[in-house]
Formats: structure tokens, C-alpha cells, sequence
């Protein structure tokens, strides 16, 4: 879903986000119409493509249309929509297709988005609008929705996450495909016979961990879980690892276009939002958990007929790993095993 190699496809994205910064100060106060836009060194058949900002502080990319093409029908989800416009260019009335974002929570993904485009336009020049709507439709599922912030504990739930694949991929380069969290599979990491289920705290004290669903604990038939615990201490940005910093390092070893994917499916913010920006990490201790027979867990085979009773819509529990043992096997066996679970 989204395009090019891992440093390439970076870049991309940084310099989509430079340039609406850029713009961003340069808005119209007195047009409500108004766009402030730059041009990109990237041309359609019909002309270059604009990055362009609203005065509610939208986000748009511009395509540039021949207005005796035919018209292009109106495309919308919740946060995204595509219409035809004419604005004015040198003086010069320009027919564009306005691809705009209107919810800045979905900036992130948006930009992952124009990128695709941006790489669409430049392998075909005279890309159509009816092109751009199946574009549109292969990400719908991920322009609208609620909005769920990306509070600190949260933050931390991705870096721990990461900092396991980070490893991973220097086992294993093709590990990227074993991350299935982001696609909302009970573990966040699994193979054919074995799974990885990470949680992270920024907690001073205790060990308390949050299960959701009874499948999250649940072993792979015939295969292996692991539980991997870490507690991160939350700092300032400059003052420790935070989640640009993680992913540019996995990037440098992944599969870069799924990784890509993958967050852009959590809709993770734009790098330089304050979110992202404000926060870092430092690792503070590590504990992994064999999760077997003897784990304090729910599962559904402790359910009559194996199956959690009808109406139950949800079950989250928490587990003290304070009354479980860890096991004696590294970090680094462990995720081997893992890797060789075929």
C-alpha cells in the first residue's frame, strides 16, 4: 500500500511534510477559497502537481486535468475527499483534482497516501481520475474511523514493539512479515507454530499487564508463546530513542513498503507532529514469560464447549507477572526459536 525503497520512500514522505510545513505560513487570511500551495518537481500530463494548505489548516495535494477529459465523480470517506477544482495559477485559471484531508489526526496516513500517488504520477504521466478513485478505495478503510490518540502509554506500546522487530530483522531481514499486531491479530508477532506477545509500561514500579481478548494468551497449536515484557522510561525528545529514530532502523533492514503499510494501518501521526516529536524513550529492564500451562491466564478452552458464552462481547483481564516466573532463556534465544517455529 505504500511505495518505493525504505530510505526512498522516507524521504519522500519528509519532504511531503517539509513542504505543507513550508506552505502552511504562507495561507491567505482574507479568501475563505484560498489555498497557499508550492509546486512539486513532479509533473501529470497536464502540468506539475501542488502541495497546497487551507486557512483551517488542511492538507491537500493538487493534480493537475484537461477539463475536456471527461468528469471525474466526487470520492469521499470520512477524513479524505477528491473533487474537481479550478484555482488560479500565475493568473492563469488551472483545473485540478483536489485530494484534501480534512481531519489532521489522519495526516499521517494521508501523507502515505500522496505518496503513493506522487509514485503513481511519475510512472505514468497521464495517471486518470478514475485511477486515482481505485487508489482511493484500496486505503478507505484507512480515512476514516475514530480517533484514538497517541497518548504516551500508547507511544510506548509501539516502541516496544519495534525494539522486538528491530532485533528480529537482525536475525532474520524478511522478519517484517511475522509483525501482525498492525493487522489486528491476537499476538503482535506469530509464526506457522510460535507467537510473541509484547507488552511495554512506562511505570515506575510493578509488572502489571493488560490481556485483551482470550485469544491473546492463547498457544499456537502444537507451538510456542512467548510473552516479552519491557518497562521504558518516558523522556523529553533529544534525551532518548523515540519512534522516527526506531523506524528509520528498521526501514534500513525491512521490507520497507509492508513496514510502511503496517503503521500507516495503526494511523501513525506525521513524524514531526508533536506527539511523535515530544517524547522519547530509554530502556529501563526486560522479563520474558514461557506462556504455558501454568500462566495465569483465560483462554477458551476454559470455557464450556471452548468457546467464551454467548453475549459476551469482550473479556480484558490483567495479569501480575510479579507472581510468574520468567524464563532462563535469553532474549535472543527466545526470538530465534521464534524465527525457526516453521
Amino acid at each position: 500500500m505504500t511505495a518505493g525503497g525504505g530510505e526512498q520512500a522516507l524521504e519522500l514522505r519528509r519532504t511531503l511534510e517539509k513542504l505543507w510545513q513550508e506552505v502552511a505560513s504562507e495561507v491567505p487570511a482574507t479568501d475563505e477559497d484560498a489555498l497557499a500551495s508550492a509546486e512539486l518537481a513532479l509533473y501529470a500530463a497536464e502540468g506539475p502537481l501542488r502541495l497546497a494548505v487551507d486557512r483551517l489548516g488542511h492538507r491537500h495535494l493538487l493534480v493537475p486535468t484537461v477539463a475536456d477529459r471527461g468528469t471525474v465523480p466526487e470520492w469521499r470517506s470520512e477524513g479524505v475527499q477528491l473533487r474537481p477544482v479550478t484555482k488560479i495559477v500565475d493568473d492563469e485559471p488551472v483545473g485540478f483534482l483536489d485530494l484534501e484531508c480534512r481531519r489532521d489526526d489522519l495526516n499521517g496516513v494521508y501523507t502515505g497516501l500522496v505518496a503513493d500517488v506522487c509514485v503513481a504520477v511519475a510512472k505514468d504521466a497521464r495517471i486518470s481520475g478514475l485511477r486515482l478513485i481505485e487508489m482511493l478505495e484500496s486505503w478507505r478503510e484507512l480515512l476514516g474511523g475514530s480517533h484514538r490518540d497517541w497518548t504516551v502509554p500508547r507511544l510506548a506500546g509501539l516502541y516496544g514493539e519495534l525494539a522486538i522487530l528491530e532485533l528480529l530483522l537482525r536475525l532474520d531481514p524478511a522478519a517484517t512479515e511475522a509483525w501482525v499486531g498492525p493487522t489486528g491479530a491476537p499476538q503482535d508477532f506469530r509464526r506457522r507454530a510460535g507467537a510473541l506477545e509484547v507488552k511495554s509500561s512506562t511505570a515506575a514500579v510493578g509488572r502489571l499487564v493488560r490481556v485483551h481478548g482470550v485469544d491473546q494468551l492463547e498457544t499456537p497449536v502444537g507451538g510456542t508463546l512467548s510473552l516479552i515484557w519491557s518497562r521504558y522510561a518516558a523522556v523529553p525528545h533529544g534525551e532518548g530513542d523515540s519512534i522516527p529514530s526506531i523506524v528509520e532502523r528498521c526501514l534500513a533492514g525491512a521490507n520497507s513498503a509492508l513496514l510502511l503499510g503496517l503503521l500507516d494501518r495503526m494511523r501513525l501521526p506525521s513524524f514531526n507532529s508533536p506527539e511523535l516529536r515530544d517524547v522519547g524513550f530509554t530502556f529501563v529492564e526486560r522479563s520474558v514469560y514461557d506462556v504455558g500451562p501454568d500462566f495465569p491466564r483465560i483462554t477458551p478452552d476454559r470455557f464450556i464447549g471452548g468457546a467464551v458464552p454467548a453475549g459476551v462481547q469482550a473479556v480484558e483481564y490483567m495479569v501480575d507477572l510479579d507472581t510468574v516466573p520468567s524464563t532462563e532463556d535469553d532474549l535472543i534465544r527466545v526470538l530465534g526459536r521464534f524465527l525457526e517455529s516453521e
